[in-house]
């Protein structure tokens, strides 16, 4: 998918502002003295992170492309992949990390419970019974998911030990409901596994995301009503989850 000229414009402005509070300088990670400029960064995950819900290609929107776009950061490898599971990065990703890497984003944990088949059942009748299976249905595997996502986080971890590691959680797909209380379960489970992670010494922080008052149940909304990339974020949306990622880093600093 290509950005629109005056989309492009719009968000070169807003990354740049994003610049010009702070992303030239601070420190890269808790561990060491480097300055931002000498960022080293790797992107994970699933299709959130690669902007589409297809295939492993990257969109022009994709997150990971728009915080490459800083002067501060430089994306040494984007290997996130459309239907990527917790699995597929330990299996697969996690080869694109190394010593020299000082920042990692990682977006994963939504495929290992099929929540694209939730918001499918769920988003034309949230309060239907078969919505309300499927939610049952997810929750009984979140101790999995917890598990899963604590073990991937440690081996990233591992593998990039002066890496800081960013991880995202979903914007909800609607406001309020059933289907709400299941992403946020989703994203209490994966904050859960980071925080356990961070116990044991990694430098490793949640990031937080929503699209406030540009859910789907909104006039505007910021993620995709038809097509391939149903339910997945828009460019707005992209550039929602490279600003909150930006100003976790500004944080840190």
């Amino acid at each position: 998918m290509r950005i629109s000229r005056g989309r492009s414009r719009l968000v070169t402005v807003a990354l740049t502002a994003l610049a010009a509070v702070g992303l030239t300088i601070g420190t890269a990670a808790p561990a060491s003295a480097s300055t931002w400029h000498e960022l080293r960064y790797v992107a994970l995950g699933d299709s959130y992170a690669a902007g589409q819900a297809t295939d492993c290609t990257h969109t022009a929107s994709s997150y990971p492309l728009l915080l490459d776009r800083l002067p501060s950061i430089k994306l040494v490898s984007d290997v996130s992949c459309a239907g990527a599971t917790t699995t597929t990065v330990t299996t697969s990703q996690i080869g694109a990390l190394n010593v020299s890497i000082n920042l990692v984003t990682v977006t994963a944990g939504a495929n290992d419970l099929d929540v694209a088949g939730l918001e499918a059942v769920c988003a034309a009748n949230p309060a239907s019974l078969p919505c309300a299976a499927a939610i049952q249905a997810r929750q009984a595997q979140l101790p999995a998911l917890f598990a899963n996502l604590a073990a991937m986080y440690s081996l990233i971890a591992t593998a990039s030990p002066e890496a800081t590691i960013l991880v995202t959680g979903y914007a909800p797909l609607v406001s309020t409901g059933p289907l709400y209380t299941a992403e946020q379960a989703l994203n209490s489970t994966i904050q859960g596994a980071v925080t356990s992670v961070a116990a044991a010494g990694a430098h490793i922080r949640y990031v937080a995301v929503a699209f406030t008052g540009h859910t789907v149940d909104s006039p505007h909304p910021w993620f995709f009503l038809t097509g391939p990339n149903i339910f997945h974020p828009t460019w707005q949306g992209n550039l929602v989850y490279a600003a909150a990622i930006a100003r976790s880093l500004l944080a840190i600093g």
